[in-house]
């Protein structure tokens, strides 16, 4: 088992790594009282502390997890083991100029290049196909590069709102120009204690690029707000964005406990990646884990 080094200031809670790596408080804990890794820093309060270097490596690790690696086996490779792990071949694209040219602007703190390098690059673009092919893959890179230590948390904060005007700008334009259906609207939000909301304006361009009314609620709604808004609304459906974080059984009950509250006829249609893998979701919930399947729901709306 790798030995994990305290020679850094512990400064990062629990919270904090959960949110910058995807794995969820809990599962950090399991794994500390399971595999003895990562081993925090224990405050008098009885809070935990990580450092920057465990951040690092938990990063790496969630890398290699959404790659289909075991936890198990993960968290007793030595760092270079890991490394070696994640050096081999992937089915991901290899990275272009573009996207390197992008991941350049955000670690000089450049959000007006990187805005116009994304506004240019959407240009006579099909939106949908940018966002799967550009967008997406782009914000994996500025992951990696934080991972690898190229760029700091400072630097993938920009990019991540730089990225989310530019696709508002976009729905927006798509707005104008493309009529919209007559059918209720979809209600685009978060559960509670998901903080995670890029992944809400993704899917508020298919809507409109598609022709389909969205609601926009934001982050960390409160599941009777989700049902108020739904009801108010006549809405279609309610699409919710989960990450790795907040992925899991615990959510898979309070989705089932949305659905409950929702009027009738009103689907509930959940992506992110929090539910990538096998996992069938709880019952009266669709699962749409690649874009291409959200567009093919959207399409079939009436």
């Amino acid at each position: 088992m790798t030995v994990e080094s305290q020679s850094a200031e512990p400064s990062l809670s629990v919270g904090r790594v959960a949110k910058a790596t995807g794995i969820s408080v809990d599962t950090l804990r399991m794994w500390e009282r399971r595999y003895g890794t990562p081993v925090p820093v224990r405050l008098p309060s009885g809070h935990r502390r990580y450092t920057e270097e465990q951040l690092r490596r938990l990063r790496r690790v969630s890398e290699a997890l959404s790659r289909g690696h075991r936890a198990g086996s993960l968290l007793q490779l030595e760092d270079a083991e890991l490394d070696e792990l994640l050096s081999e071949p992937t089915p991901e694209p290899v990275v272009d100029t573009e996207l390197r040219a992008w991941l350049t602007h955000a670690s000089r703190l450049d959000d007006i290049a990187l805005r116009d390098a994304l506004r240019d690059s959407l240009v006579d673009a099909n939106p949908m196909r940018w966002i799967s092919e550009r967008a997406a893959p782009f914000l994996r890179l500025v992951g990696r590069a934080w991972a690898d230590g190229e760029i700091h948390v400072r630097h993938e904060h920009l990019a991540a709102e730089v990225l989310e005007e530019v696709l508002l700008e976009q729905r927006a334009e798509l707005l104008e120009r493309i009529p919209q259906r007559e059918l209720g609207p979809v209600v685009i939000t978060t559960l509670p204690g998901e903080e995670h909301g890029l992944g809400l304006s993704m899917v508020a361009v298919f809507c409109a690029a598609l022709g389909v009314p969205s609601r926009r609620l934001g982050v960390q709604t409160p599941l009777e707000d989700i049902a108020g808004a739904a009801e108010e609304l006549d809405a279609r459906a309610v699409a919710l964005s989960v990450s790795l974080s907040s992925g899991g059984v615990g959510t898979d009950r309070v989705l089932a406990k949305l659905r409950d509250l929702l009027p009738d006829g009103c689907e509930v249609i959940v992506g992110g990646e929090g539910v990538r893998g096998p996992r069938r979701g709880p019952r009266g919930v669709r699962l749409l884990r690649t874009s291409a399947k959200l567009a093919r729901w959207l399409r079939a709306l009436d």
